[in-house]
């Protein structure tokens, strides 16, 4: 993929991370943080309690969960605002800080082998229930509140004897699971359902329930996941952080596996 054609995708990732904010407001200034959930190299949107005007200019720190030293946004515009969250357009960075922001969203986009669908979900996203299993509660969060905003019927679990309760008491059939690959113990392990990692839990809600499509992620790429005994080569894989137009076309290619699996 030729740099042009990625950097007009401006990909958004996955990435729910703090922010801080200053700004000023008629002689008043304004302080407050949030959390961003999706970012990319020239803006992203930010949950935060604090209700900011539209055309309002800030300075920003935002920190990556794997630097100490956070992005330092020196000018930032508010676009857009709601009850919940506010859109900010970067207008000036450090080099070196726009350069971090590249590379994350650069590298996401150049981990998309899966070519990206255009237009929106099918209206029948709703019919099709995802179980989504992850021990990280942030990101749990994000990824559940993006799959709802597209439709779907969203199940969630933190571990394997969470997700394996759950397919014992749900109702109807859960047409993909999205699994984290290393999964860490539950507070509360029992004789018949001890805890296991994303991999061994996705065989096991393979065989439970029929139909079902397995779909695995992790901040570990396949190869370092190899040397460690865990071969992911035949598996749909997302490699955190994601955007949000990736893990739609993983899960929209399993759909559609599936619809042919079980077609007459």
């Amino acid at each position: 993929m030729d740099s042009q054609k990625i950097q007009s995708r401006k990909a958004r990732v996955l990435l729910r991370v703090r922010v801080e904010f200053e700004g000023g407001l008629s002689g008043h200034e304004i302080t407050g943080d949030g959390h961003s959930t999706d970012l990319n190299a020239t803006g992203c949107s930010v949950e935060s309690t604090h209700g900011l005007p539209p055309g309002i200019y800030l300075t920003m720190r935002i920190h990556l969960s794997d630097s100490a030293q956070p992005v330092n946004v020196t000018l930032a515009r508010v676009r857009w605002t709601n009850d919940t969250s506010f859109g900010v357009e970067f207008i000036q960075l450090p080099h070196n800080d726009q350069l971090r922001l590249n590379e994350l969203t650069l590298d996401a986009l150049e981990d998309e082998a899966t070519p990206i669908p255009q237009g929106p979900l099918s209206p029948q996203a709703g019919r099709y229930t995802i179980l989504l299993v992850d021990d990280d509660p942030a990101m749990r969060h994000l990824c559940a509140t993006m799959l709802a905003r597209d439709g779907f019927n969203v199940l969630q679990a933190s571990g394997s004897t969470e997700a394996m309760a759950i397919c014992a008491e749900h109702v109807g059939d859960i047409h993909i699971a999205l699994v984290d690959v290393l999964l860490q113990p539950p507070a509360v392990q029992t004789l018949d359902c001890s805890r296991v990692h994303g991999h061994t839990l996705a065989k096991d809600l393979t065989a439970k329930l029929k139909g079902l499509r397995t779909i695995m992620m992790s901040t570990n790429s396949k190869a370092s996941l190899a040397n460690n005994g865990i071969d992911l080569s035949e598996v749909p894989f997302l490699l955190k952080p994601f955007s949000h137009e990736k893990m739609v076309a993983v899960i929209r290619q399993q759909l559609e596996s599936r619809t042919r699996s079980v077609a007459p």
